[in-house]
């Protein structure tokens, strides 16, 4: 029988902040050299079809994702797709799962782990860029890991805001919502964007208050960047993957285009700060940034944890196969 996990099912069996207490176990392969598993494309006239293989555990998984920016248009997600899980013994097929669901989920634990290790403690300001599907996955793990004196919420699409302020209240997390990007980022603590931008949503002159920290989820693809090449430069850089980030990452890809990084700029992966073999933040002044690109084996782990959870509690579909 084929486990079949839909939505609702793998918001049943985890969450972002459930997620972000053992995603970190993704990376210890990175250590030691067997973290080969690279991520390969389809690119098609309207978007891209991505292939994700790994293994974590007991399993081996693959995630197939779509990306078409005209999705939305059709009443459609962005971002669609499904998980395949085998057996890594024996090979034989496990389970069916709702890709765009576990994307969203281990998208937004990754960050709040990343910020989590790389913010200031005693940082109280937060503001959230972008009121999508990420956005709201992006509150409801990064709202938990600092007593947040403000949370500040701007979108190009200030009625999508506002929705997502209503249920971030909902949930118990009071909102401020901005009618502009400078405004919800002057003086922030921690700026995390989660947008679908192509270019820049800040000026070239911006500067955050010294001792920020911006994770950059948003943007995916070497030619997409949701923030300028001056202040990528002039910011402690810190990755899943200095590969995967050298291979996809507009926001650090472009700088190194216009000589304001070097070819193989100084990144330090989140394996050395969680192993302590790089203290991460470096000072209360320092200007830190998690560039966020995805790597297979956050998946895998996700997969594993969802198909064991699925097992022990009988949840989800079973079919023949």
């Amino acid at each position: 029988m084929l486990k079949l996990l839909d939505a609702t099912t793998i918001r049943d069996l985890t969450s972002v902040s459930d997620l972000a207490a053992v995603i970190g176990e993704a990376f210890v392969p990175a250590r030691d050299g067997s973290n080969g598993f690279v991520r390969s494309a389809v690119q098609t006239p309207g978007g891209q079809l991505l292939f994700m293989p790994a293994a974590h555990g007991a399993t081996l998984s693959v995630k197939l994702v779509s990306l078409f920016d005209g999705a939305p248009a059709q009443g459609l997600p962005s971002v669609q797709g499904l998980a395949v899980v085998f057996d890594a013994h024996s090979g034989q097929p496990l389970a069916l799962m709702d890709a765009t669901t576990l994307t969203e989920l281990r998208t937004a634990a990754v960050t709040t782990l990343a910020t989590d290790l790389l913010a200031r403690r005693d940082a109280r300001t937060l503001a959230v860029i972008g009121a999508g599907v990420q956005g709201r996955s992006h509150l409801e793990g990064l709202a938990g890991i600092r007593p947040w004196d403000s949370v500040r919420l701007h979108s190009r699409d200030m009625d999508k805001a506002r929705r997502l302020a209503e249920w971030a209240r909902s949930a118990g997390i009071e909102i401020e919502l901005h009618d502009s990007v400078a405004s919800a980022t002057e003086d922030a603590d921690v700026i995390c964007t989660v947008t679908s931008a192509t270019a820049p949503l800040f000026p070239d002159a911006f500067r955050p208050r010294p001792g920020a920290h911006i994770s950059a989820v948003g943007a995916y693809g070497p030619t997409r960047r949701e923030l300028p090449s001056r202040l990528v430069a002039d910011a402690s850089l810190f990755v899943e993957s200095t590969d995967a980030v050298l291979r996809e990452a507009g926001d650090i890809l472009i700088p190194i285009a216009e000589g304001l990084l070097p070819p193989r700029p100084p990144m330090t992966e989140l394996s050395a700060v969680l192993s302590k073999e790089h203290p991460g933040r470096a000072s209360a002044e320092e200007l830190t940034l998690f560039e966020s690109v995805g790597i297979p084996t956050e998946d895998a782990l996700v997969c594993d944890l969802l198909y064991q959870r699925a097992v022990q509690t009988h949840a989800g579909q079973e079919i023949p196969f």
